[in-house]
Formats: structure tokens, C-alpha cells, sequence
């Protein structure tokens, strides 16, 4: 068996087998889920473990390739109107829901216009720039735009706007509806069961509407604490597959050195995700847009990206990655200038008042980073407070500005 080790990310489970002649049928991929996820009702948690998992059940119109070019998925085809205002998607007939029950065009229409721009931030930013959406019959549906938007056809994937089932949701208070510990979706497989602390199964959906998918049996999500014994699993033949993310970035070398592994950098095209500062710009010091260039002139980002990623990135240039097309680099420079950050804080008048930090709490990498970033303010005279938490606890607190 061919292991794979995912050095970005994953996007479909079915990329680490590339190497095999023809795929297998049958069988259970042991994979690693780093950190539990909080939850796997994807239309209400957008976390990395939760979409990673929760991707495998739920779907979205669209899914894209690596260049970010739309490809079919619920919606077989879709056309768009001269002026570039009015998109029509043709659904896929005979899909059903994991229940059974018929998925059709009032799942979208409830998934998108009712459901998600309640539950969804990002997808409704989007949503600003739509009119109204319409199903003329169970298998179409319909979005006109207010002016034309570009980048539309690049929000259909599961992860920004994923189907729910209309007939499990409606007229329910959906952040506590019983089917969100029991997710139902369309996708190739089925959510079996999730004991917490151990591990999440899920299977094969028998009745999935693309003919011969998935080729697997069972995906097996291990739940492992600790990054060392997630190696060990690994080396030991426990699990199959590593995320990227699940275990510490030194380790890395040495696990896609060990015989029959492959290793991909693929898979993280669409979300091209950063490790970032959020600053909290409603109040206190933070509020003042020099204390955040301060911020940014006292982090030596290089020392991170070589000692704590070891080497596995770039420095970012703002807030769009180098690897999509929307990238530019003709952007203010942030280089490491303490002193540059001294100025800035003494011009505004602060006064010392501590900032808190709020890690990511998904491994060691992202508590080394804290403490390296707040070494780094605090040789500029900005104390800083770290603030321990579980991913539950990070979501609320973000949730609640805190």
C-alpha cells in the first residue's frame, strides 16, 4: 500500500492513491485529524478540521481544480447570461440525501437564501451582490445579480456554501437542531459514528449519484492529542495518511524519507490559507491603525518562517497568498525594524496596556509562534498576555470579540 503524507492539505482522498496503477475498491483509509473538530455541521462551522472531515459528507454546486477552474458536482452544467448578471445551474437528477429523501432545487434555494445567510459570514459578503434566487423547476435554479460580481463562480464549493437538507432544517433553530450531531449530506460518504477523544467513521453512501465513487469503504479519522504519537502511528502503519498540519513541521523531513511514501504539496488552491495576526480593531490599543503597523514592524517573520515552519512557506506580503492569480506584489513592505515600531508607539501615546493572545490552539508550531511573536512585542514595550484554549473555546472567543 502506497502511504501519503499531505505537506499542504487535502482536497480529496482519492489524490494520495495517484500513484496506483487503477484504484482499488474496498477497503478503510486510516487518516489523522488534527485538532478535533468542534463540530460537523459545515454550514455552521468553517473551521480547517471541520471542512477537512465534514467535505467527505456535505457538497456544494461546484467543486474546482487545482487552477481554481469550475468543475460540475450537484449542478451538472450552468450557463451565464450575456451581461454577465444571471447564472442558471442544472442539477445532477437522482441524487438523494443520506436519508434518502430527493435532493432538488428547493435545497438549494433553502441551503442558500434561508439557511446559510443566516449562519455563514463569508458566503454572506458574497450574497450581497444577489437580487434573488429562484428554482423555475426541481432540477434548475436560478441567481440574478444585482450588477455583475467576477469572482461569483468561485463561491459554489462546499466549504463556502454546502447544501443542507431542507427537510431536516426548515422552521428549526438550526445552531440546535439534533441532525447537527448527525450530519446529513449528499457526498460519497456517510457520517457512521464520532467518539469524542477516539475517532470519526465514516462510510461509503451505497446510492452516491457518481456512478463507481467512492472506491472506499470507510474513512477512519483518528483523534491523537499528541504530535509525536501521531508520527508514531504513521511510522507504525496505524494510520495511512497525514494532513498537513498534523504533525510538528521538523518531523517532516524525516516522515517523507521513510520507504513507500508519497508525499504532495496539492490541495490547498482554493483556500491558499495564511498564518496571520487577527487584531481586534473595535477597541483598545489595537484600535489605532499605528499600533497595528507597529505590530508589524516588530515581528521578525523571517525567523519564523525559518525556525518555526521550518522553511515550509513564504513570508506573507498582505492578504492575499502569492499562489493565486489575485495576488500582487506592489504593497507597503512590513520588514523586522524594531525600531520603526518603537516610533510608531510613541507617536500614538501608548500607555502600556497589555494585549492579549489568543494562539490557535492546533499543535505545538502555533503556541511557538505566540510565544515568538510576543517575545517580539515585547522588545518593543508592548506587554503581551497568552490566553490558553481548546478550539471550542477559541471559536467562542472570537465569536464574542473577546
Amino acid at each position: 500500500m502506497i502511504r501519503g503524507f499531505l505537506l499542504g492539505g487535502v482536497a480529496a482522498l482519492s489524490m494520495i492513491f495517484a500513484a496506483a496503477a487503477a484504484p482499488v475498491e474496498g477497503g478503510r483509509a486510516n487518516v489523522v485529524i488534527q485538532p478535533e473538530p468542534p463540530g460537523l455541521m459545515l454550514g455552521l462551522i468553517q473551521n480547517g478540521p471541520t471542512q477537512m472531515v465534514a467535505g467527505q459528507i456535505y457538497e456544494g454546486l461546484l467543486r474546482y481544480d487545482p487552477s481554481l477552474k469550475p468543475m460540475p458536482q450537484l449542478a451538472e452544467s450552468w450557463t451565464v447570461s450575456g451581461d454577465g448578471t444571471i447564472y442558471t445551474f442544472k442539477l445532477h437528477k437522482g441524487v438523494t440525501w443520506h436519508d434518502g429523501e430527493p435532493f432538488t432545487s428547493a435545497d438549494v434555494v433553502f441551503s442558500v437564501d434561508v439557511f446559510l445567510r443566516e449562519t455563514h459570514a463569508r458566503l454572506r459578503a458574497s450574497l450581497a451582490h444577489v437580487e434573488n434566487i429562484s428554482a423555475p423547476d426541481d432540477y434548475t435554479v436560478v441567481f440574478k445579480l444585482k450588477q455583475p460580481f467576477g469572482p461569483f463562480l468561485g463561491i459554489f464549493e462546499a466549504g463556502t456554501m454546502p447544501m443542507v437538507p431542507k427537510h431536516i432544517y426548515e422552521g428549526t433553530d438550526f445552531k440546535t437542531n439534533p441532525a447537527n450531531n448527525t450530519p446529513i449530506g449528499t457526498g460519497p460518504f456517510k457520517f457512521k459514528e464520532w467518539v469524542k477523544g477516539s475517532h470519526i467513521l465514516l462510510v461509503k453512501n451505497e446510492n452516491y449519484y457518481q456512478e463507481g465513487k467512492p472506491h472506499l469503504d470507510e474513512i477512519y479519522w483518528h483523534v491523537i492529542p499528541d504530535a509525536a504519537s501521531r508520527a508514531v502511528a504513521y511510522e507504525t502503519g496505524t494510520v495511512d495518511i497525514l494532513p498537513g498540519g498534523s504533525v510538528e513541521n521538523f518531523d517532516v523531513q524525516r516522515l517523507t524519507a521513510l520507504d513507500n511514501t508519497c508525499v504532495t504539496d496539492k490541495g490547498w488552491e482554493f483556500f491558499a490559507p495564511q498564518s496571520w495576526l487577527w487584531l481586534n480593531n473595535r477597541e483598545g490599543p489595537t484600535a489605532d491603525v499605528r499600533f497595528r503597523k507597529a505590530i508589524m514592524y516588530a515581528m521578525d517573520r523571517e525567523f519564523a518562517k525559518e525556525v518555526l515552519w521550518n522553511g515550509l512557506g513564504d513570508v506573507a506580503t498582505g492578504p492575499f497568498s502569492s499562489k493565486i492569480r489575485f495576488y500582487s506584489d506592489k504593497v507597503t513592505p512590513y520588514p523586522h525594524d524594531p525600531d520603526k515600531a518603537r516610533e510608531l508607539l510613541k507617536e500614538m501615546g501608548y500607555d502600556g496596556t497589555p494585549v492579549r493572545l489568543l494562539p490557535l490552539p492546533y499543535g505545538e508550531t502555533w503556541q511557538r509562534w505566540a510565544e515568538a511573536v510576543k517575545q517580539n512585542l515585547e522588545e518593543v514595550g508592548i506587554k503581551v498576555d497568552l490566553v490558553a484554549t481548546d478550539v471550542a473555546g477559541w471559536n467562542q472567543k472570537v465569536a464574542d470579540w473577546d
